[in-house]
This record gives structure tokens, sequence and C-alpha cells, in this order.
């Protein structure tokens, strides 16, 4: 019984390999002129010259056929896994234009596949949205850190990325990488528990009105810090990247 060989073991589409037409011989000796289509485990799929497609059972090719459809199918895989890598390097240069920029830590390539996605995915929605909103220069770094118990950033621009992982946090994240919470002064202006400085009282006000209080601790503000899941809204959200654009004034930042 002919077995594929293991990087076959999945399904092969067809994916732009150069089609051509060859002769296939079957086991038993009759031929037939066909482009090749895909390969699986139930056979290979051939197109014959009227268009119809037909499947050859792995026991009715030749070896040498077999042998063939083996190297069509490991073109096309390969020719899989680059597209695939093209398109997320397209969405990422795409929403990865502008004055705030992003990149993987080192080894990403080696990350656990639903990860990277996931990472990539909030990275690419927030920092899109930071852009269409506001104009932060930096460029940060995404690091995958399993141990990490949600996720964590400081001013230098890293982040690890560990349990919780979304478009919200990611948001979150990146405001500590602009100086929110890190920044040397940040604490300077705090007093009991209030933000004292001006411009990011002033830009709270304009939103809830003039006797709102702009709340601190050593990490973090509200509201509108989107500290948690259920502070997150397309309203909110954007108030949030006014705020940390107010923050970096009162912190000397541009």
């Amino acid at each position: 019984m002919k077995m594929w060989p293991h990087v076959l073991t999945f399904v092969a589409l067809a994916l732009g390999v150069d089609a051509v037409p060859r002769v296939w011989t079957s086991s038993d000796g009759r031929r037939i002129e066909a482009e090749f289509v895909k390969a699986e485990k139930s056979g290979v799929t051939v197109r014959l010259a009227d268009g119809r497609q037909v499947v050859i059972p792995p026991g009715r090719l030749s070896d040498e056929d077999w042998l063939y459809a083996g190297k069509m199918a490991e073109e096309q895989a390969a020719r899989a896994a680059k597209e695939a890598s093209d398109r997320e390097a397209a969405a990422n240069a795409k929403s990865n234009k502008g004055p705030l920029t992003y990149v993987l830590s080192g080894g990403s390539e080696n990350w656990p596949e639903d990860r990277r996605k996931r990472i990539v995915e909030a990275m690419d929605a927030a920092v899109s949205f930071m852009n269409r909103h506001g104009d932060f220069k930096k460029q940060v770094t995404a690091n995958n850190s399993p141990g990490t118990p949600t996720a964590d950033a400081n001013i230098s621009g890293w982040i690890n990325w560990g349990g919780s992982i979304s478009r919200r946090v990611a948001l979150h994240e990146i405001g500590h990488t602009l100086g929110i919470g890190t920044h040397p002064d940040w604490q300077k202006n705090i007093k009991d528990g209030l933000w004292t400085g001006k411009h990011a009282l002033a830009q709270l006000r304009e939103f809830d009105g003039a006797d709102a209080e702009l709340h601190a601790d050593r990490m973090h503000f509200w509201p509108y810090g989107l500290n948690y899941d259920n502070e997150s809204s397309p309203e909110k959200d954007l108030r949030f990247v006014k705020m940390v654009a107010a923050f970096r004034k009162d912190l000397g930042m541009r």
C-alpha cells in the first residue's frame, strides 16, 4: 500500500503551481494526459483536456507518477505557507504606517502560531487606531511571554503578552510605552490619588464637565484608562487616545 510522505498528510490545495499536461500511467499500464490539480490521502486529482477532473486512487498510480504528485504537493504547501506569510506581512505593514509602529521580538517565527496570530491582530488593530486618532512617534516591540499573568509594558517600548491578548489590552499597554505610569515624573503629578497636571485634567473636564476628577495611582488612570474590558467602547477608546496625548503634555513629552 502506497503511503504519502509525512509532509503530505494534509490536503494540498492548488495555489498557482504552474499546471502542465503530462502523461499519467496507471499501475496496470493505462495512460491519460492530464494536469495535476491536488494531492490528498484519497488520491491525486488531475484535470483532463476537456476540463473534467478525475481522482486517481493511490493504488492505481505508477511509482513515477506517485513521486511526481508528491513533489507537486510539496511545492503547493510551500507556496501556501509563503502566501499566508506575505498576507500577514502586508496587513501588518498597512496598519503599521504612521508615527507609531511596532515589531515582533526576536524569535517570533518560533512562537505558537495561534498566539502569534492573536498578538499580531491585537497590535495591528491598536496601532492603526492610535495612528488614526493620535500622533505618537514611537516604535514598540511585542513579545510573547506566556509566564506573564496578563500583560505588561515599559517606557522603552517593550510589551510582554501573557494571558490577556486583545485590542483593548494592546491599547492599554501601548499607553504604558508612551509614559502612562512609566515616566519618571508620573507620580510627581499625583496628589491624594488625583492627577494634578493641567493638560490631562482639562481634557477630562472637556469630556465630563468642570467638576470631573482624574484619578491616578502609580501605574494607571481612570476614567478612560481602558484598565478593564468593560471600560472599552468606540467613544471611550477614542477618549483614551486623547487622554494619553494630554498626559504626555503634562509629562513634558511630545
